[in-house]
């Protein structure tokens, strides 16, 4: 008789680490081969959770992605918010329908992480595509009014974007003068 409990808790413990692989084994593969963006995703899954009219108007106004794709997304096996946000983003960064990414995650199969996914569309860490979803994100962060400690790559960016727009703003400012000296 003493040994049925042992045996029972014996038991719940096998079949607690079968839940624990189970749930792992539902878990996408979240790989994006950056490291610093695959932990703002899993923050992008909290706050797709919590505020899901923020996130589905995000992806709509900023990705282009109509609300009900995204709310259809969420509610597959495998999708989270962090996933949409960056199937997204990135199809937007490589000039490609969100769908089409979507398509390709599905494609490669539940093992496949985003940085396979990715490669698809001839983007990598550190290319010019990741560059921009990075970029996006910073974006995304601002307008949720959300904490964000970029790091040194994504600082330099923030910077050189910075730069672009106050090279373009001061271009368009000579270009009203010349105009306007010219009419007379």
């Amino acid at each position: 008789m003493a040994l049925a409990p042992a045996a029972f808790a014996q038991e719940g413990v096998r079949s607690g680490a079968g839940t624990a692989a189970a749930e792992a084994a539902a878990r996408p593969a979240r790989s994006t081969g950056d490291a610093w963006l695959d932990g703002r995703l899993v923050d992008i899954d909290r706050y797709a959770a919590r505020y899901p009219d923020a996130f589905a108007d995000e992806l709509e106004r900023y990705a282009g992605v109509p609300r009900a794709y995204v709310a259809g997304l969420l509610a597959q096996p495998r999708w989270s918010g962090g996933d949409a946000w960056f199937a997204c983003f990135l199809a937007r960064a490589v000039q490609a329908t969100c769908r089409s990414v979507v398509r390709t995650r599905t494609r490669l199969g539940p093992e496949a992480d985003w940085e396979a996914v990715a490669a698809e569309f001839d983007a990598a860490p550190g290319s010019d595509a990741y560059a921009s979803v990075r970029l996006a994100l910073a974006d995304s962060y601002r307008r949720w009014d959300r904490p964000l400690q970029p790091d040194a790559a994504l600082r330099r960016a923030l910077r050189e974007r910075e730069a672009e727009v106050a090279a373009a703003a001061k271009a368009a400012a000579g270009s009203k003068g010349t105009a306007g000296a010219t009419a007379r």
